[in-house]
C-alpha cells in the first residue's frame, strides 16, 4: 500500500453516491491533496487496476456488482474556494451549489443560477454543466489539472473544448484540481431573488424527494429529452424499483428498493422506446462505471 494513503477495501459506494444504488468499490481512498493523487495513481498502476475520479457521486452510477478498481474521491480534500475581487479560485471537490451561494453575498454573478446542480466544481467542469442558460464554461477562465504523466498543468478555457455536457477532460485522461471563474460585480439582492426563483421552479417541476442523478439524458439536436420521453408513453414507467418520474420524465428516480442494474436497464429501455417512437437516439448524461 502506497505511503500516506488510507486506502479502504471493499467500500459500499451507494453511501457515496446520489442514486444511493450499487455495489462496493475494490479499493477506495479519499484523498487530502494533489500529491495524494499522484500516489493514488501509482497504486492503482502496481495493483494494474483502472481508477475513477469520484466527486459527490451526483451523476454516477457503480455497478451491483462493484467497481474492480480504485475510487479516487476528491469532495473533501479538495474543497477550497476564495475570492479576490471578482475571481474566485475553487477547488474540484468545491461543491458548486455552495460557491454559487457563495457569490452572490460577495456581489458577483455568473454561476447564482447553478445553486441547484448537486455536483462539485470538478464534475461541473468535466461535464460543461449548466441549468437556466448558465454554463460553467461561460465563465471559467482556466482550469489545473493533472495530466498522465503526473504534471500539473493549466488550461484556459478555449482549450478545454467546450460545447453542450462536454469537455476536453472526458477523453484526455487528466484528473481536474481547481479551477478559476471571473465573475461580473452586480447588487447581491436582484441575484439571490433570481436564484431563489429557479430553485422554487425545480422543486415545482423536478421530483428532488427521491434520489436520481438529476437529468438522465443530453439534450438531442431536436426536441428536449423529456418531451420526447413522454410522448414514447414512458412517462411513470417503472422497472424494478426505477422509475421515470411523473413530474419530469427526463429524471430516472429510485423509488426506494432501485438496484442499479434497474437503473440501467430503464435508461437503455427508455432509449430504445424513444428510438423507435421518434427516430432521436438519446444519450445518457449519467456515467455507469462497473459491469452492466
Amino acid at each position: 500500500m502506497s505511503v500516506g494513503l488510507n486506502i479502504q477495501e471493499n467500500v459500499p459506494m451507494r453511501q457515496f453516491t446520489s442514486f444511493r444504488v450499487g455495489g462496493s468499490a475494490r479499493f477506495f481512498v479519499d484523498i487530502e491533496n494533489v500529491d495524494a493523487i499522484v500516489e493514488a495513481k501509482k497504486f492503482a498502476k502496481q495493483k494494474e487496476i483502472p481508477y475513477f475520479v469520484l466527486g459527490r457521486g451526483s451523476n454516477v452510477v457503480v455497478s451491483d456488482g462493484g467497481y474492480e478498481g480504485l475510487i479516487i474521491r476528491v469532495a473533501r480534500g479538495l474543497s477550497h474556494f476564495s475570492f479576490e475581487d471578482n475571481l474566485l479560485v475553487a477547488g474540484a471537490g468545491c461543491p458548486l451549489a455552495r460557491l454559487a451561494r457563495s457569490s452572490i453575498t460577495h456581489n458577483l454573478g455568473g454561476i447564482h443560477l447553478l445553486a441547484g446542480i448537486p455536483g462539485t466544481v470538478g464534475g461541473a467542469i468535466y461535464m460543461n454543466a449548466g441549468a437556466y442558460g448558465e454554463d460553467v464554461s461561460q465563465t471559467l477562465l482556466q482550469v489545473k489539472s493533472l495530466n498522465a504523466s503526473g504534471n500539473v498543468i493549466t488550461r484556459k478555457n478555449v482549450d478545454c473544448e467546450f460545447s453542450y455536457r462536454h469537455s476536453a477532460f472526458q477523453t484526455n485522461q487528466e484528473i481536474i484540481l481547481e479551477a478559476t471563474f471571473e465573475l461580473k460585480p452586480s447588487p447581491a439582492e436582484p441575484l439571490l431573488a433570481e436564484m431563489e426563483r429557479v430553485m422554487s421552479e425545480r422543486r415545482q417541476k423536478q421530483p428532488l424527494e427521491f434520489p436520481s442523478a438529476g437529468s438522465t439524458f443530453k439534450r438531442p439536436a431536436t426536441g428536449f429529452p423529456g418531451a420526447l420521453i413522454e410522448t414514447a408513453g414512458l412517462k411513470g414507467y417503472k422497472l424494478g424499483g426505477a422509475q421515470v418520474s411523473e413530474k419530469h420524465a427526463n429524471f430516472i428516480i429510485n423509488m426506494g428498493n432501485a438496484t442499479a442494474q434497474n437503473i440501467y436497464d430503464l435508461s437503455q429501455f427508455v432509449i430504445d422506446r424513444v428510438k423507435e417512437n421518434s427516430g432521436v437516439e438519446l444519450t445518457r448524461e449519467v456515467i455507469f462505471i462497473g459491469k452492466f
